[in-house]
């Protein structure tokens, strides 16, 4: 069967070249226009088959892959005594313990009944922020998996459990902090050194600990030695202690009917972020007990909103539902100002590639915006007593950027953009990307101040790695917290986690290691080229469909962010869903129609021949049918209103946001 949809499409034959290359189908050379979602399609010239640049290898085999699959309900499975999905889903049956175990021929076949399944699902995983191009991990790193590897404690102090790689997360460290232009190396003297580990979990983990040390920055608290705890460091102990409100603030200058500060406020934090920030964010707002502006909104200022008749519990996203996903910068102002004025700190947390529609927060015109704020009423720095006498200094605001996806590739398209404007790499960039690329990281100054408290990255989004794991950092003069030394691991207790994957520093040393930072910024522009060829193929497979009175009343909602790696469109049959990963958001118009999305992340693993094959589905017959709506009684844990001096503390969502 061809792999084409039509000869129409793909007039000539296709060049021996590697997924990674530049095919035949012509796709526009300017960057596309990402407005409302249209059904004619877009117009295109023919563009070379390799760019100069791209360095990746030619002649390749290409992987297997499968022929379009029609939709299909779920089959039963009568070895299984019950039902599987038609795709081969493994069933629970078998893997089954029992209590004599498994023979090696029964574990042997349960295992190879996974690895077959995992191979399709890796063969079509497309919808999710997860790199599934592993490089040479396991031809490189197998050899590791013979020793617990623990980077207990913290990564610059060896500790007394000696199988670790902290030498090697120490170099991983140094590496994104230059990436992310922090001063580097690590130098414990100096204040604006970065310092940060490697997480176990991903940006969740990262998201948690950057907010759990911001609230305890902005709140005042400490840990310190003891009084009583004697000159003897092995049974000295710390205590963890908050510092009194002051008796007065500093006086802002007023604008006309502005209010004045209250002193009670100013170890009271209050938590930012935009309507489309990640659930973990949530989980940790929930988790810490922080409060939020809604929160404290709808309790202490009724009536009092600066955006709305009503506080809402996010900030608004730019354009509402029917925008880019990034904060709306106007709201966020107007919302921060409202606090400051009445002495409240502020924790701004900013996304970088957000979950569902890829967006990025501008976060330097959110610093230019704000900076002036939070000097206008003494947060850019203040004076906080622990100790009789000596003061901290410290800051009344923290930034922390949630740059799971983005923070990993955006250092390598700044390393395309710094190139000679004359060289193939920068010429192919600027095909991709309107303006500069965005300011993010600890090199971002506005008015002399340094912006960003902490920063993380996932590190099995962008760079690839066969479990979560990613990066957290922030500088040495926003940690709260000073090298305590639990006597039994031998070194300070300074991260999130106590035990710590020592696999996941190998993987990112290896994934950094392996290519030149040129070759990483030629993947990075490849990336964004093959986004564009995603985005130009639904349009074009609309304007087919439309063509041949087939497509679905609305079109198919094809839609893009800025710069993201991400393009959006109609929620397609379920069992299509199911065989390439999809992942799917409901969602609301600004105009209240409901609308059903998926969506497509090009990660390095996603080339131009699997897009080919994912619109050679979506044209079958059927591929946008849905199924009859089952319309469900409404929960019975469902309030219909809440009972007096009962508040909303935040918005928990349970659909979007990654969940579906």
């Amino acid at each position: 069967m061809s792999r084409h949809i039509s000869e129409e499409r793909h007039p000539g034959p296709r060049s021996a070249t590697t997924d990674a290359t530049w095919p035949d189908p012509p796709i526009p050379v300017e960057p596309v226009d990402h407005g409302p979602a249209r059904t004619t399609p877009v117009p295109a010239k023919p563009v070379p088959d390799k760019p100069p640049w791209d360095t990746s290898a030619v002649g390749a085999p290409r992987a297997q892959t499968s022929t379009p699959t029609a939709p299909a309900p779920r089959n039963p499975d009568p070895a299984a005594g019950g039902t599987r999905p038609a795709d081969g889903e493994p069933d629970d049956a078998e893997f089954e313990i029992p209590a004599a175990g498994l023979t090696s021929q029964q574990r042997k076949r349960a295992l190879n009944t996974l690895e077959t399944y995992l191979v399709g699902k890796h063969e079509h995983m497309v919808g999710f922020q997860g790199n599934q191009d592993m490089g040479h991990a396991q031809q490189d790193l197998a050899r590791f998996l013979d020793f617990h590897l623990n980077n207990v404690g913290d990564p610059f102090q060896q500790g007394n459990y000696k199988p670790n790689t902290k030498v090697v997360e120490r170099a991983v460290l140094d590496r994104y902090a230059s990436l992310w232009r922090a001063e580097c190396p690590y130098d414990a003297e100096n204040p604006d050194s970065y310092w940060g580990y490697v997480l176990t979990m991903g940006s969740t983990e990262g998201n948690l600990y950057a907010l759990a040390s911001a609230r305890d920055y902005l709140s005042g608290r400490k840990l310190i030695g003891a009084p009583d705890g004697g000159s003897d460091p092995s049974t000295s102990q710390m205590v963890y202690v908050q510092a009194a409100p002051p008796a007065r603030l500093v006086p802002a200058a007023r604008d006309g009917d502005s209010p004045t500060a209250d002193p009670r406020n100013a170890y009271r934090p209050v938590a930012f972020y935009s309507e489309d920030t990640h659930y973990s964010v949530i989980k940790a707002v929930r988790t810490l007990a922080i409060d939020t502006f809604g929160a404290i909104g709808t309790t202490e200022y009724p009536g009092q909103c600066p955006i709305a008749d009503r506080w809402p519990m996010e900030v608004p996203s730019k354009g509402g539902a029917d925008g880019s996903g990034e904060i709306d910068v106007d709201k966020l102002e107007a919302l921060v100002r409202f606090f400051a004025e009445r002495g409240h700190p502020v924790l701004l947390l900013l996304n970088f590639g957000t979950t569902f529609k890829g967006a990025y927060d501008n976060v330097e015109k959110v610093a230019a915006r704000l900076i002036p704020i939070l000097r206008q009423h003494g947060l850019l720095e203040r004076e906080i007593e622990f100790e009789p006498g000596r003061t901290d200094r410290r800051r009344g605001f923290w930034v922390h950027v949630d740059g799971a996806l983005g923070a990993g590739i955006m250092p390598f398209l700044r390393q395309a953009a710094e190139e000679d404007p004359t060289s193939e790499l920068a010429i192919a960039l600027h095909r991709e990307l309107k303006g500069k690329v965005p300011e993010f990281d600890f090199g971002l100054r506005v008015d002399g101040v340094d912006v960003v408290g902490s920063l993380v990255m996932s590190g099995h989004k962008w760079a690839g790695a066969p479990f979560p794991c990613g990066v957290f950092m922030t500088k040495n003069k926003f940690r709260v917290e000073p090298a305590a030394t639990p006597a039994y691991t031998g070194s300070p207790d300074t991260t999130f986690a106590g035990s710590r994957n020592g696999l996941s520093p190998l993987v990112l040393w290896n994934h950094l290691a392996s290519k030149s930072t040129r070759e990483h910024a030629a993947a990075a522009v490849r990336a964004l080229r093959t986004t564009r060829y995603l985005e130009s193929s639904l349009r074009e497979l609309e304007d087919r469909l439309d063509r041949e009175d087939r497509l679905p009343e609305g079109g198919l909602y094809v839609d893009r962010s800025p710069m993201a790696l991400t393009v959006r469109f109609r929620r397609p049959h379920d069992r299509l869903i199911e065989k390439w990963s999809l992942s799917c958001q409901p969602m609301n118009t600004n105009a209240g129609e409901p609308r059903h999305y998926a969506h497509v992340f090009v990660m390095p693993s996603v080339t131009e021949d699997k897009v080919d094959l994912l619109m050679e589905d979506l044209f079958t017959e059927g591929a946008f049918d849905r199924p009859t709506p089952v319309h469900h009684p409404r929960p019975t844990t469902a309030a219909t209103a809440f009972a007096t001096d009962v508040h909303p503390l935040a918005l928990v969502p349970t659909t979007g946001r990654g969940f579906q």
